[in-house]
């Protein structure tokens, strides 16, 4: 447990000022600033005005699945890469493996920035998604947004989304860590996550794929997938961890 907690302890280090850092409030923000302004930008007409309710129901819920079915695969991609990056770029891994610590703790240390950086991305959603509802009130009151908005709402789906990414996060970790190349793990990414928006919609397959998976805790407004892609996401990732660590530790070069 103290060589992991040194392990933790430098890549926390490491994390500073980095772009990795900085993409858990860039990726959120765009999200909610592009549904708003698209919302923003559509003209009512003559309908009803919704409840304030159904208002902040319909652009948190157009928000999160924007995010889970897109943006969320990208941005586990994009991290993976990057925070691999930092020791493939410079060949820093025959000096961790040299340190006195343990292979297995710089491998789980690593898989912990990753999922640090997701849950502060996520984290960051909670915030910004309540600030571009009462942005949206301002620039287009027809939207119907009013109110305290759906916070109960917010938490659960943001906590089942980052349970149920938690396979594709054990999944691009060790991808992006048994891959030199920036560009493979980038690519290999980018074509699940165009997959994962048509297998997504698949009644049979949808809630199967990992990259769709997160979404699947927005299929609907009771929610009745979330326990699933939770269970799905959560002991997928526990076996991929444990399958990823049993590779790198009898890895005789990284």
């Amino acid at each position: 447990m103290t060589a992991l907690l040194r392990a933790l302890s430098a890549e926390a280090l490491k994390l500073r000022g980095t772009l990795a850092l900085w993409m858990c409030l860039v990726a959120p923000a765009a999200v909610v600033a592009l549904i708003t302004l698209k919302i923003a930008s559509f003209e009512p007409g003559n309908r009803p005005m919704p409840a304030p309710e159904d208002a902040w129901f319909t652009f948190a819920q157009q928000t999160l699945v924007f995010w889970a079915f897109l943006m969320l695969p990208l941005f586990v991609t994009l991290q993976s890469a990057l925070l691999a990056g930092l020791e493939h770029g410079n060949r820093q891994w025959k000096h961790l493996l040299a340190l006195p610590l343990p292979r297995g703790a710089h491998y789980l240390a690593k898989q912990f920035a990753l999922t640090a950086t997701v849950t502060l991305a996520m984290a960051s959603l909670l915030v910004l998604i309540p600030l571009g509802g009462w942005l949206l009130a301002l620039l287009q009151p027809g939207s119907g947004i009013a109110g305290a908005p759906p916070w109960a709402f917010l938490a659960t789906r943001i906590g089942a989304c980052l349970v149920a990414a938690l396979l594709i996060i054990a999944l691009h970790h060790w991808i992006s860590i048994r891959w030199r190349s920036f560009t493979v793990a980038v690519s290999v990414g980018m074509i699940a996550s165009v997959g994962s928006i048509l297998i997504g919609q698949s009644e049979r397959f949808g809630h199967l794929y990992p990259w769709s998976i997160p979404a699947q805790v927005l299929a609907g407004r009771g929610g009745e997938r979330i326990e699933m892609a939770m269970l799905i996401g959560l002991i997928g990732g526990l076996v991929v961890t444990g399958l990823g660590l049993w590779s790198f530790v009898r890895r005789d070069d990284i």
